[in-house]
């Protein structure tokens, strides 16, 4: 099965991608917590309530706003999420199974194991793991930011499109 067989049978033609990082030092504990718990998540240090609650009023660049719009407000049910390690592997493909985001403080707070604060509900429908991670054909170079919207006809799709998961 191709990344294109699962936006046919969901009937979309677009995905996202993301990455579970803190640069990097942290992203085999942060998958691990994702998979366990069949989510995935944003935060930004300055974004220190309900993403719908403070967007007029936060002070982000306009790159981690667009973010958080896609993240909490464009994402819907049947979305699918390739979560990536980095530019060159694939950890898991999400599906989106819940209409709404949910943002958890706790979280972030680290009265409970340490996760970021908004989180989206997913299913799992493919799982390769920290140690099993799948390699992509070529690297995703440039995919510095923490979530994308891959559309027809870019860069970026047509290096995963018929990615075989």
């Amino acid at each position: 099965m191709t990344v294109r067989d699962l936006l046919s049978e969901k009937g979309n033609d677009y995905f996202y991608i993301m990455h579970l990082s803190y640069e990097g030092r942290e992203r085999e504990r942060l998958w691990n917590y994702a998979e366990r718990r069949e989510i995935i998540g944003l935060e930004h240090r300055d974004v220190n309530d309900d993403w719908n609650n403070v967007r007029e009023s936060v002070e982000i660049s306009g790159i981690w706003r667009k973010q958080f719009e896609m993240f909490c407000n464009e994402m819907k049910i049947g979305d699918l999420v390739l979560v990536l390690n980095g530019w060159d592997s694939l950890l898991g493909v999400a599906e989106v199974i819940e209409r709404r985001y949910q943002y958890d403080e706790n979280l972030s707070s680290g009265t409970v194991e340490r996760f970021f604060d908004h989180i989206r509900r997913v299913r799992w429908r493919r799982i390769y793991g920290y140690a099993n991670r799948l390699r992509l054909p070529q690297p995703i170079e440039g995919f510095n930011n923490t979530l994308y919207k891959v559309k027809p006809n870019t860069h970026r799709w047509s290096i995963l499109i018929n990615l075989n998961i």
